[in-house]
């Protein structure tokens, strides 16, 4: 089993505009975002991640940018998790792009959507896929750390359930959340969580134990201190 923490960048200078950033070059933190990283790796650093892998992007690299120095770690471009490329709607504000038709289409039917001269919901939904397989492929044990976007990263959750892709925009991914998903078990421990309620997750996963919590009734043996 290979247990993926998937953290949403911090907030972006787009975050706090409004702006449907995509993949526009130069796209750095806000200054709330800068502290949030900070946060980020304190909350981070006792774990322990086999490796760190981050979205090419310049949001990505900032904000595990305090973690690696804390930790003397290194991250890996993983390109598979890069953010969407949303073609022509890329560096709009979303105020203006909720007026267009395709708009309800993309909270109704994602699958069916293909951004003009962009992307479409299906194709990243099979880099996503491809990209679980090949981390969990290089690293069958232990857990990783993926530093993505939040449509990567709800379309990976909605991976992890076997649900419908149209259903992926009912999930809420807080910049600087994490969402922990077993892959390729296909199992979600949690989901659009704080950085400060990873020690509840600091105990080691195993597969006997995560087979003991999913079962009927609920299980028992969970990791969260209350």
């Amino acid at each position: 089993m290979t247990l993926i923490y998937l953290l949403r960048h911090a907030e972006s200078v787009a975050n706090k505009s409004g702006v449907l950033a995509g993949r526009l070059p130069n796209i750095g933190l806000s200054p709330l975002g800068e502290q949030q990283a900070r946060r980020l790796a304190k909350s981070l650093q006792p774990l322990t991640f086999s490796k760190v892998y981050r979205s090419p992007l310049q949001r990505c690299q900032e904000t595990i940018t305090p973690y690696l120095l804390l930790t003397e770690k290194r991250a890996s471009i993983q390109d598979d998790f890069i953010e969407m490329d949303y073609g022509a709607w890329s560096g709009e504000k979303l105020s203006d792009l909720r007026k267009e038709a395709l708009w309800k289409v993309i909270q109704s039917r994602p699958s069916k959507v293909k951004f003009p001269k962009g992307e479409s919901f299906f194709g990243a939904s099979r880099r996503i896929k491809r990209g679980l397989n090949e981390i969990s492929k290089r690293h069958p044990k232990g857990s990783v750390l993926v530093v993505s976007h939040g449509d990567p990263i709800k379309i990976a959750v909605q991976l992890a359930l076997d649900g419908e892709l149209d259903k992926f925009q009912r999930l809420v991914i807080d910049p600087g959340s994490i969402t922990i998903i077993d892959w390729p078990n296909c199992a979600v421990l949690g989901v659009n969580l704080p950085a400060s309620s990873l020690s509840n997750f600091s105990n080691p996963v195993t597969t006997k134990s995560l087979k003991k919590r999913r079962t009927l009734g609920g299980g028992t043996n969970g990791t969260t201190s209350l």
